[in-house]
């Protein structure tokens, strides 16, 4: 029986060999963003993550575990080739992991989790989201990885010995050894015999995030985070206060409606609606927002609209900045709640009190609605017209993403001429998404993501002064109200950190002839988010926005001015004079780093626990 346990003891550390080996394959490949922590936090992060791959290993263990007990009452020696089998399809599971862990986090700046699992369903938008990813050189590490732990197993384990159970004495050891390896197996998958189980911010060590993100074992991470959301899925995780208390705080944030402290900027009540959804469009990319000089067309509009200033992005990605932008709701971390239906059509949403006003609306995008769930948008938004990749002619696409900017603007801007007005048509561009490839001559030269970003930003914005130019002689263009605003923020072109304010900086353009003159060429700089402009827009339509709780009028003169977003692993609050990133996991503000609170900084540390509490409490209601 001992040869046996040991050959069990074998086959155990052979898998913390395999994460050991994904950890150095991922440090290898981020070495230069981990520089900045530190040749001291990148060896701790193998200490520390060892707590996650001895878990990860136990759970690997199991089922060959139960395996064995059956072979050791069977005579035909059937063990190796099981095991054989078993591990072979494990490891090319996880060096698929492992390989598709670095492009999401060079792509989205998170290790591979349930949300980016998700995207697989549309295999190729997933491919293209990845797009700013190597995808040949991650598919030759995972060969390269399965190769080497394959060869690794089969010299570590060899023909399993042979021996059976039979007779008193031997019955007995196999009892005790047995009922050993179950305790300790339990033991190594909830980390220890402590009473709060091994979580991921267990190994959480640094006041650098990347170095944190190295610890995690990502297919550790994958499976707790399937566990947490079927069994854990109606707890908070975030509370940090008594909710009355917090509920109390959040009220304060909030100034009660005061119509006679808004500005009346619009020439009508009713004027059509065309909000565009700028697919990354990033304040980076904006002369007028501090960025590069890529979109000259946005600069006339600036010019000639209402510019906000200091908008953010509530979330990371489209799925949370459209719920965020249409319906008014926060971006939640780790999920989007338009991928769940019954709490989605809980939602209020700016197309049902645009209709219920007297607005025809419609729904346009060049892309596969399916992706990113924006048919469950369309249809709990209740749209009466869907445009999407099945209305365009395959022979009139660029790529695979979908119709180009260009070719879907042609078509809303045709169809608008039928359209009975008032309207509302909701637009979302994609161009400028990954794998950012464009139908257009290279306008900034280069083969680096930056010049490839820029040029994809470079030709939305053609493609938006090809659109206005095209309509500014209709019939319904001078009663029409244009809004703009981006889904997310971009690290590219500037290479931004995933958790810092700038990142998130977005615009937000109101533009049209129904502006009155006086506010043309206006720039509002007090800090706001997407979530905002629901409020903003019903109000200067005389509607009710009470529905949209978390909505703040951008043009109401006593608001209280500030912005949330989250990322997986927590939130950032920004203010006219303050902004802050706080990880969750670590407890820890994480921006501006290296750097004792201010006043106002504990301040916003304090608001945002409490957005985030009550945010979160909202999310498991609906």
């Amino acid at each position: 029986m001992v040869k046996h346990i040991f050959y069990l003891l074998r086959f155990y550390l052979f898998w913390i060999f395999v994460f050991f080996i994904n950890r150095l394959v991922f440090v290898l490949y981020f070495i230069k963003e981990l520089k900045s922590a530190g040749i001291k936090n990148i060896l701790v992060s193998f200490v520390y993550g060892l707590r996650l791959d001895i878990s990860a290993a136990a759970y690997l263990f199991i089922i060959p575990f139960l395996v064995f007990v059956a072979q050791l009452f069977i005579k035909k020696n059937f063990y190796s080739s099981i095991l054989k089998i078993y591990t072979c399809i494990l490891l090319i599971i996880i060096s698929l992991i492992s390989a598709g862990d670095l492009g999401v986090y060079e792509s989205w700046g998170t290790r591979l989790n349930l949300r980016a699992l998700a995207m697989l369903s549309y295999p190729t938008e997933a491919m293209m989201s990845m797009g700013s990813s190597p995808i040949f050189l991650l598919i030759i590490i995972a060969i390269i990885e399965f190769f080497v732990c394959y060869f690794l197993f089969l010299k570590l384990m060899k023909i399993f010995p042979a021996w059976r159970v039979s007779g008193k004495k031997s019955f007995i050891s196999f009892f005790i050894s047995i009922v050993c390896i179950m305790i300790l197996t339990g033991a190594a998958v909830r980390g220890g015999f402590q009473q709060i189980p091994l979580n991921e911010s267990s190994v959480y060590f640094s006041s650098e995030p990347i170095a944190n993100h190295a610890a995690i074992n990502t297919p550790w991470y994958i499976v707790h985070s399937y566990l947490s959301k079927h069994f854990k899925a109606g707890k908070n995780n975030y509370i940090s206060m008594p909710q009355a208390i917090a509920q109390q705080k959040l009220a304060a944030l909030y100034t009660s409606y005061n119509d006679s402290s808004i500005p009346k900027i619009l020439t009508t009540d009713r004027p059509n609606i065309i909000f565009i959804q700028l697919e990354s469009f990033t304040a980076d990319v904006i002369k007028e927002l501090g960025g590069d000089d890529v979109t000259p067309n946005v600069s006339k509009l600036i010019k000639n609209g209402i510019l906000f200033s200091n908008m953010y992005a509530s979330g990371v990605r489209t799925d949370q900045g459209i719920a965020a932008m249409l319906c008014g709701f926060p971006a939640q971390p780790l999920t989007s709640i338009i991928y769940q239906s019954d709490k989605l059509e809980h939602l209020p949403f700016l197309s049902i009190e645009l209709h219920k006003a007297g607005y025809n609306t419609s729904f346009y995008y060049g892309g596969e609605l399916g992706f990113g769930n924006f048919n469950a948008i369309a249809e709990f938004g209740q749209f009466k017209k869907v445009i999407s990749l099945k209305d365009f002619p395959k022979a009139n696409l660029f790529n695979k993403w979908g119709a180009d900017d260009a070719t879907m603007l042609t078509r809303q801007r045709t169809e608008m001429q039928t359209e009975a007005q008032p309207f509302f048509s909701y637009i979302i561009t994609l161009s400028s998404h990954e794998p950012f490839t464009v139908p257009m001559k290279t306008v900034f030269p280069g083969d680096d993501l930056p010049s490839k970003f820029k040029n994809a930003c470079y030709f939305t914005d053609k493609s938006l002064g090809e659109y206005f130019n095209a309509i500014k002689n209709t019939g319904w263009y001078k009663n029409t109200l244009f809004i703009l605003c981006a889904d997310h923020g971009h690290q590219l072109p500037k290479n931004r950190l995933f958790d810092e304010p700038a990142k998130y900086h977005i615009p937000l353009i109101f533009f049209g002839d129904v502006i009155k003159p006086q506010y043309r060429g206006t720039i509002i700089s007090t800090t706001g988010s997407q979530t905002d402009i629901d409020a903003t827009l019903l109000h200067q339509l005389h509607l009710n926005a009470n529905n949209f709780a978390w909505s703040n009028d951008l043009l109401q003169s006593n608001r209280k001015t500030f912005a949330f977003y989250t990322f997986d692993n927590g939130f950032g609050w920004v203010t006219d004079s303050s902004a802050i990133a706080y990880d969750e996991r670590a407890k820890q503000i994480i921006y501006p780093s290296q750097k004792l609170l201010t006043a106002k900084d504990s301040v916003s540390l304090q608001n945002g626990k409490t957005y985030m509490q009550c945010m979160y409490d909202a999310y498991l209601k609906y």
